[in-house]
């Protein structure tokens, strides 16, 4: 089989989300011998061509069209052309993007959750404009197939939308442990927007009353919907923005624990990465964390602040086995997520 893959996602740089995903699912795919890969990229800077050479292998093609990627995307978007012709027989879109492919060509694509229609407030002009000229519903009913990455994923597209899906998990890139001194504070590591509940985190913290421990605020966002939050001012809590993929894993292996009770996510990614680090975790009650952490993190309400206080009480004296924190985690690899990705493509071509 001829797999062409969309590597666009990796134009932010970012180390989060759909560029963790789309990199190291790619990474486990290229190892298989018994397909060819087409890698496909865009942009005008020479720079773009960096991120092809993370990908090499015998079986590997890489094409860069050098054009500015807002011009492509104005000439997907209402031109249809060009017609990106990769002579492959399925195409596999690990984010939302335009692209027009031949008729004869199996689009793949990955819902990672539809948080722009849920709460579309959480989004800047900017992105709600990106997301207007995509056309999500049109977007995944015209996909040959859909991959979710959590059950509630699943369920979130055939209610909104009416398709059907595959549920493919994700999976932690940090390296397991345990064995770190655990020093006095929280983590918070997430993208800085409205969704991630930073707001009320911060005053369950005050309200917590954790005496000698802190609130660490780790991550990078939109600075302009970020600032409409209106962050209440508490003590101990500290902003440390970006950190490096080293930096993150020393993090959630010294946390006393990792708070992540957002509003809305379509898998949560981070919760896997503080339990495979042994971290215990406070997340959102009856969202995807909870059905993938399998009842060993701790839960609350994200929309009650005195929920979350309790549980960052609860997460401060807890004392449980991480052993077994670590035992979940490692039940998702990203070589187990290529495997069943690549079934799903040869499945859609028979």
């Amino acid at each position: 089989m001829k797999i062409g893959i969309d590597l666009r996602a990796l134009l932010s740089g970012k180390v989060s989300g759909v560029p963790v995903f789309t990199r190291e699912v790619v990474r486990e795919m290229i190892r298989s011998r018994d397909h060819e890969f087409v890698l496909f990229i865009t942009g005008w800077s020479r720079e773009y061509k960096k991120i092809l050479e993370e990908f090499d292998g015998p079986n590997v093609k890489k094409v860069f069209w050098r054009i500015p990627n807002r011009i492509f995307n104005f000439l997907q978007f209402f031109t249809a052309l060009p017609k990106v012709d990769l002579g492959v027989d399925v195409f596999f879109m690990p984010d939302m993007r335009p692209i027009n492919l031949p008729k004869n060509v199996k689009k793949i694509v990955v819902c990672h959750d539809l948080s722009y229609m849920r709460f579309p407030q959480f989004f800047s002009l900017k992105s709600r404009i990106w997301y207007f000229f995509n056309r999500p519903k049109k977007y995944f009913r015209k996909a040959s197939k859909v991959i979710a990455v959590s059950h509630f994923t699943a369920r979130e597209l055939k209610q909104l939308i009416g398709v059907d899906s595959e549920v493919v998990y994700e999976a932690p890139s940090v390296v397991s442990g345990s064995d770190s001194v655990r020093k006095k504070y929280l983590l918070s590591l997430s993208t800085l927007e409205p969704r991630k509940n930073l707001k009320r985190v911060i005053e369950a913290f005050g309200l917590a009353g954790l005496f000698g421990y802190e609130l660490v605020l780790a991550g990078e966002g939109d600075s302009k919907v970020f600032a409409k939050l209106k962050l209440p001012s508490v003590k101990n809590v500290r902003f440390i923005g970006h950190v490096s993929e080293t930096d993150k894993e020393s993090l959630y292996k010294e946390a006393s624990g990792f708070i992540y009770v957002s509003i809305y996510e379509g898998f949560g990614l981070p919760v896997l990465e503080a339990f495979k680090c042994g971290c215990q975790v406070l997340t959102s009650r009856g969202s995807p964390m909870e059905e993938i952490t399998d009842g060993l993190a701790i839960y609350a309400d994200s929309g009650d602040v005195d929920s979350i206080a309790n549980g960052m009480k609860k997460i401060v004296s807890w004392s449980g086995d991480r052993e077994k924190l670590i035992a979940k985690a490692n039940e998702f690899t990203w070589e187990k997520t290529a495997r069943e990705i690549l079934l799903v493509f040869s499945d859609v071509v028979s």
